[in-house]
């Protein structure tokens, strides 16, 4: 048996505690019983079509089987060899992963949207149920805890590993992308993700905050296996790219959400954050700095800690990385504070 279905194998209803819904959250249950909820499964390819085998045997083994599996792709070329039993949609105008949801969202015919990733698997063939059954009539959207599994991430080099360090084990991220189930009215009603404010990274977290404001994005504890099959060698320099494009998606949603930000699932990993706060301290290293330069100097090396994860003696080059890299993250926040926009990537 092969990692990725063992693995799948193990995520079991008794192993992740999927709760049985109460009764208020069955009432939406009835209705649906009268009517099913048709859904459309969207899978942005960008001509490449990856694990997309297995990701679609996985779906159709679903208890719960989906309406539609829309795969759409914004590459200049078209695809060759569509896969059978999937929607092939073009789309004319590459605006990254959320423009491509974008555009598919509009010609789903299903009343929910389930937003995936193609190198993204259910961790069990009742993922889909379950979170149907958490779609009660509060909640807007049911999104899976995101999972990195330790025998993918063993296999990168070492700055892939460095690069994933901190994204191994289970995370709740809230809206994703990689098993998202979202209400299709309330998509389109606000406009799907921000393409004009987010490009490359933030667009998850700001379509969380703004479906909040129609209803619940719940958490749920069924598990989505991310298994980021890294196809080209990771280097140092994509590191400090990769870093700058995280943090100017921070500086856009810190600009446009405030303290509002504290909502979102990810907020509460808290050594994913901590170089934000030490970012307060920088002014006041021009009146102190025979102290706050040397204690920001060890303290950077805590915004980083995972890479210590990596069993390779080349780890402690990061005693010097991290506080280069928590600068590198400084002038992307503050590069996304004044535009107000997330552009920068490294994606493609």
């Amino acid at each position: 048996m092969d990692t990725h279905a063992s693995f799948r194998k193990g995520l079991n209803r008794s192993s992740i505690g999927v709760p049985v819904p109460s009764r208020a959250e069955s009432k939406l249950g009835s209705v649906e019983r009268r009517a099913p909820l048709r859904i459309s499964v969207i899978i942005p390819i960008f001509g490449r079509l990856g694990d997309m085998d297995i990701l679609l045997k996985t779906l159709n083994e679903q208890t719960l089987k989906p309406h539609e599996i829309i795969v759409v792709d914004s590459s200049p070329a078209s695809l060759e060899n569509v896969p059978p039993g999937v929607r092939y949609l073009k789309n004319p105008v590459d605006m990254a992963l959320s423009g491509d949801y974008n555009h598919a969202a509009q010609h789903a015919t299903g009343d929910l949207l389930l937003l995936m990733q193609q190198d993204c698997l259910p961790g069990s063939d009742t993922d889909l149920e379950n979170n149907m059954k958490l779609l009660t009539q509060e909640r807007v959207a049911v999104t899976s805890s995101v999972t990195l599994p330790r025998d993918n991430w063993d296999r990168y080099n070492f700055w892939g590993q460095a690069l994933m360090a901190r994204w191994i084990g289970t995370f709740k991220q809230g809206i994703s992308g990689k098993f998202d189930l979202i209400r299709a009215d309330v998509f389109r009603e606000i406009g799907g993700y921000d393409t004009r404010g987010f490009s490359f990274a933030g667009e998850d977290m700001d379509l969380y905050l703004r479906l909040s404001e129609h209803g619940e994005v719940f958490v749920a504890p069924t598990q989505v296996i991310h298994l980021h099959n890294q196809s080209q060698k990771t280097g140092c320099v994509d590191l400090f790219k990769k870093h700058y494009q995280l943090a100017e998606s921070f500086g856009a949603l810190l600009r446009k959400w405030g303290f509002k930000l504290a909502q979102i699932p990810y907020a509460t990993s808290y050594s994913h954050h901590l170089a934000k706060y030490l970012y307060l301290l920088l002014p006041f290293c021009i009146f102190f700095p025979k102290y706050l330069v040397p204690f920001l100097f060890v303290a950077t090396n805590f915004t980083n800690r995972e890479v210590w994860r990596i069993r390779s003696s080349k780890r402690f080059v990061f005693l010097l990385l991290n506080p280069a890299l928590f600068l590198v993250g400084l002038a992307g926040t503050l590069q996304g504070v004044i535009t107000g926009k997330q552009r920068f990537s490294v994606n493609k």
